[in-house]
Order: C-alpha cells, then sequence, then structure tokens
C-alpha cells in the first residue's frame, strides 16, 4: 500500500489505494442495508448515513487507514467501533450536505463503487478569515481520504444512473506510544 501526505494550507489529508478488497461483497451490504439509516430527521447528515454491521473486511480496511496515518506521523489511529463506521450509497442526485464531525480527530473515507459522475468529496478550508476555500476529491475505487474531522465536508450530487458507495469510519488519535 502506498499513500501520500499533502498538506492545504493549515489543514492536511492523507490518501491512498487499499488493495485486496472485496468491493463486489461490501457494495451489496451496503445496498442491502439503504433502508437502515442512522436518523429519520432529514434536517440532519446522519439521515444520509447507512447502518452497516461491523466486518473483518471494514476492521481490516481501517487498519489500513491507521497504518498510512502511522507512517506520516509516527502515532497510530484508533477506530472507535460503535456508531462510528457507516456506508453511504448515493443514487443518482443525491448528494451529502457540508457537516463535520465532533468528538473525533480524524475522519476517513474509503471508496467501494466508483460509477463516472458519482460526485466529489468537498473539503471546505480556510485560507484566512474572509476566505472559504475548497478542494474538490474525484472518488476512486479503493481509494481511501483521512482529513481532520472538524474540516467542513460534503459530498456533490451523484450525475451517475448508478449507485456510488462509500465506507466512513471515524477515528481517535491513539495517544498510546
Amino acid at each position: 500500500m502506498k499513500s501520500e501526505y499533502v498538506t492545504i494550507y493549515t489543514h492536511g489529508f492523507i490518501y491512498g489505494y487499499i488493495d485486496q478488497v472485496d468491493n463486489q461483497k461490501l457494495s451489496k451490504l451496503c445496498i442491502k442495508n439503504y433502508k437502515k439509516i442512522m436518523s429519520k430527521n432529514k434536517n440532519l447528515t446522519r439521515s444520509e448515513d447507512i447502518v452497516i454491521p461491523l466486518n473483518k473486511e471494514i476492521k481490516w480496511i481501517a487498519k489500513q487507514m491507521s497504518d498510512a496515518y502511522e507512517d506520516k506521523f509516527g502515532t497510530s489511529l484508533r477506530m472507535i467501533e460503535e456508531g462510528n463506521h457507516w456506508a453511504q450509497v448515493h443514487y443518482k442526485n443525491e448528494s451529502t450536505q457540508f457537516h463535520n464531525h465532533p468528538n473525533v480527530n480524524i475522519a476517513g473515507v474509503y471508496y467501494v463503487k466508483v460509477p463516472k459522475n458519482s460526485g466529489d468529496l468537498i473539503l471546505k478550508y480556510k485560507k484566512h478569515e474572509l476566505d472559504r476555500s475548497q478542494w474538490c476529491f474525484p472518488p476512486e475505487e479503493n481509494k481511501f481520504i483521512l482529513f481532520n474531522a472538524s474540516m467542513e465536508h460534503g459530498v456533490s450530487p451523484n450525475q451517475s444512473d448508478k449507485p456510488r458507495v462509500c465506507i466512513s469510519i471515524n477515528f481517535i488519535i491513539n495517544d498510546k506510544k
């Protein structure tokens, strides 16, 4: 596995690719659970998040993300297991509202199924107090991105007729040496 660290002004992110994941199996799991949303309140971003079971594949993906973080910073990440992993399945014209993740350090996304024109990850950041810049990341199958969980982020609408599927995972920085 190879990963890169890039700094966006005062913010940074890590991205890389994870091989040996059964994306077809994960995609079926996510789509099967599409109606099991975390919140019935459509005004909350959790209404876009799908409850999926924590299986060995998701734990392995989280481990690969943590290893990439440790390679760059010398400290690992710890996945918070209860309620801090979920799927998102975006059908045509679906997107994710801008939000952040309080009470955790790092947010991660792994792309399971990515048809062409299926929506970019958008990270908002400030260069200075009056600025609200953003960086757009086109998704790619097997790609992961880790970024500061307090950074505002969202997903642009899926313009494809096929669903876009990803797994999201929250982490805290492991203080144990």
